[in-house]
This record gives structure tokens, sequence and C-alpha cells, in this order.
């Protein structure tokens, strides 16, 4: 019975935990490739694609705005 409840708790975190693990790989390779052409870039890079991440989720997990334009 619990391992039922396992599978679907699973079924949902994985394809999450996929998608967030191939967002990393990218900002990684992204700021990798920065860094060999120079150093302070790949720092730039990636905090730049960190920060462009978490404002994204932010933005995605904010309520919408009210139609009468109270917020």
């Amino acid at each position: 019975m619990h391992l039922h409840r396992g599978m679907r708790v699973a079924a949902h975190v994985v394809p999450d935990l996929l998608r967030d693990l191939a967002g990393l790989a990218g900002v990684a390779a992204i700021s990798t490739g920065a860094w060999m052409a120079w150093p302070p870039a790949g720092f730039m890079v990636g905090g730049a694609l960190v920060l462009a991440g978490v404002l994204l989720s932010v933005r995605q997990d904010a309520p919408p705005p009210s139609a009468d334009g109270d917020g």
C-alpha cells in the first residue's frame, strides 16, 4: 500500500527534478564556456542566469493582478 503512494509521489517529483537538473547543467555549461573565454565573465554570466531564473520563478509564483487595479 505504501509502495503505491511512494510511486505516485515519485511520478510527480522526478520530472520536476530532472527539469531543474537540466537547467542547472545548462547554466554550468554556459558559465563555464564564458569562463574559458575570460574568467570573470564566467561569474558574471552564471550569476545573471541564476538571477534570471529566480526572478522568473518569483514571477510565476506571484498571484495574478486583480481586475480592479488594486494590486
